[in-house]
C-alpha cells in the first residue's frame, strides 16, 4: 500500500465524522458527545500507511510538514517522537505485516491530537521500564510528554491516541 496523505485546510466549522479509509472511524468519547472540555477536532492532515518499519520515518516527516503548516512548529519535536512512538507501537503490533495503519493529526481546542489507528484489537499497557533495555519505553515516553493519552475502539479495531497543548503558542513553557 503506498502512504498516501491529505493536507487539509483548517475548516470554520467542525469536521462531520466521517469513516477513515478501511472503515476506521473517528473515535468519540465514551460517553459520548463531546463536551466543552473535549471539542470536536479538526482534521490537519492524515496519512495513509503500511504496518512496516520505513512508515515510522514517513510517518515523522508528515508529522513535521503539518506542525509547520498549521501553525504550530513550536511542538513539531515532541510531535515528532509521539508520532515514532505510536507508529512504531502500530508496526510491530500489526496484525498483519503491511497491514493498513492511519495516521491522523487534529485541532482539538488548544491541543494538537496524534491518533494511530490500526485493525487490531490489543491496547497498550504500561510495563516495568527497564532504561538499559533498547525497546518498552514507548508508551511510557507518550505517557510522560502527551498531557492526555489514551485508547478508543473503532468499529476495524483500535485508535491509540495522544494530545499536547500547542494553541496559543506558550511563550514561557514550563511555568
Amino acid at each position: 500500500m503506498s502512504g498516501e496523505h491529505h493536507t487539509i485546510e483548517l475548516p470554520s466549522s467542525p469536521l462531520p465524522n466521517t469513516a477513515l479509509p478501511g472503515d476506521l472511524a473517528t473515535s468519540t468519547p465514551p460517553h459520548g458527545l463531546p463536551t466543552i472540555d473535549e471539542p470536536v477536532p479538526l482534521l490537519l492532515g492524515e496519512l495513509t500507511l503500511p504496518a512496516e518499519r520505513a512508515s515510522v520515518p514517513r510517518a515523522r516527516r508528515f508529522s513535521r510538514s503539518i506542525t509547520l503548516a498549521a501553525g504550530v512548529a513550536h511542538v513539531r519535536d515532541d510531535a515528532e517522537v509521539l508520532v515514532s512512538e505510536l507508529v512504531t507501537n502500530a508496526v510491530r503490533h500489526a496484525t498483519a505485516p503491511g497491514a493498513a495503519l492511519c495516521l491522523r493529526l487534529l485541532r482539538a481546542g488548544t491541543r494538537l491530537r496524534i491518533e494511530v489507528h490500526d485493525q487490531g484489537a490489543g491496547v497498550p499497557r504500561p510495563r516495568r521500564i527497564d532504561l538499559m533495555e533498547e525497546t518498552g519505553r514507548g508508551w511510557f515516553l507518550v505517557a510522560v510528554m502527551a498531557d492526555r493519552h489514551g485508547t478508543d475502539h473503532t468499529p476495524s479495531g483500535k485508535s491509540v491516541w495522544c494530545e499536547v497543548r500547542a494553541w496559543p503558542r506558550d511563550e514561557h513553557p514550563g511555568h
